[in-house]
């Protein structure tokens, strides 16, 4: 396991990762026009200036300024979900609501940051998802180069196929509270993190059951419907996945959404028509 002595932040690997992930997902079920990249010299709504009332660090918000990001859209229902019960917060939009008007300040650090922890997020720690309840809050310190999932589920937290880091923060953090939060979360290199993410779809932890909507196994199995994931993953894997050579994305989205309605009819994408 690496320590934080051998890890350290580099932002063009950072949006490397980030941009790779959405590529990734791409070729497995999200729409490409979906992603959103940004104009030369970056997106002209994130600047110092309208991030400031967020309170981060001139690298949090030189990072966002980069990124691409994923389509915004006004109903959370129309949204895309790029990992399990969680969407990508697309800044750009959110530093255009902001310079509009500062009373979303709040509300933007809430959905990003979580009702747990956006009063103790330090600067230099930046949310890259969002929602409007708490469901799954993913980090990136850009002080120590690492990406943290909060209140991670234990078998990702001691997923086997990537090293996670080798620091307790009760040890580096003088702070108790800053030591509790990091507790809670698994913390990987930042490459290392978005590879751990891409694993749970490889192995079908995560499932998506539209071009836009993503289960799990953590959450979902066994509560309401015990065998739609089961199901959905032997979809998956008839039609190739996870080898990219042999995976038939169109093929199996369709057949995902005619298992669901003849199945599970109220979980189907009734707003999704497939393309010909």
């Amino acid at each position: 396991m690496p320590s934080l002595s051998e890890i350290s932040y580099n932002r063009d690997e950072c949006i490397s990762a980030v941009r790779e992930y959405y590529n990734f997902l791409v070729r497995m079920y999200l729409d490409e026009a979906e992603v959103v990249e940004p104009p030369p010299g970056g997106w002209p709504s994130i600047t110092t200036a309208t991030m400031a009332p967020l309170g981060k660090t001139d690298e949090v918000v030189s990072l966002l300024r980069h990124l691409p990001y994923i389509r915004e859209k006004k109903d959370d229902m129309y949204n895309v979900q790029t990992a399990a019960w969680c969407y990508f917060t697309n800044w750009e939009a959110d530093a255009s609501l902001i310079s509009h008007d500062r009373a979303y300040v709040e509300s933007v650090k809430i959905s990003t940051e979580s009702a747990s922890l956006y009063e103790i997020l330090p600067p230099h720690v930046v949310s890259i998802t969002k929602s409007p309840r708490d469901w799954t809050t993913l980090l990136i310190d850009t002080e120590l180069g690492i990406g943290l999932w909060y209140e991670c589920p234990g078998e990702v937290r001691d997923w086997p196929l990537r090293e996670k880091v080798l620091d307790d923060p009760y040890d580096y953090e003088e702070d108790e509270e800053q030591a509790e939060w990091r507790g809670e979360c698994g913390a990987w290199s930042i490459p290392d993190f978005f590879e751990v993410l891409k694993d749970q779809f490889r192995e079908l932890k995560f499932v998506p059951k539209s071009p836009r909507a993503v289960v799990d196994v953590y959450i979902s199995e066994g509560v309401a419907f015990p065998d739609m994931i089961e199901m959905l993953q032997g979809i998956y894997r008839e039609h190739g996945w996870p080898d990219m050579d042999k995976y038939r994305k169109k093929d199996c989205l369709k057949a995902v959404q005619k298992a669901l309605k003849e199945r599970y009819p109220r979980l189907a994408d009734s707003e999704w028509v497939e393309e010909e």
